[in-house]
């Protein structure tokens, strides 16, 4: 037998293989997550204005109210 012969039938019994597997992961395996809705509303517009307090981020001395 010559050796692109023996590549071809090692090639072609990983695809075998392979789809076996592939087939039944498919058939026995978990279901997928169902997605998640997105949340609305919560979370201030961002209207292009300094957010750093929403983050809990310090603020600068000239922004502390007097």
């Amino acid at each position: 037998m010559n050796t692109g012969v023996r590549i071809g039938l090692y090639a072609a019994g990983l695809v075998v293989a392979f789809g076996a597997a592939y087939g039944v992961g498919v058939q026995f395996g978990p279901e997928p997550d169902r997605p998640v809705p997105a949340e609305h509303g919560g979370h201030p517009r961002d209207n292009g204005g300094d957010h750093r307090e929403d983050h809990g981020a310090a603020r600068p001395a000239s922004a502390t109210p007097r």
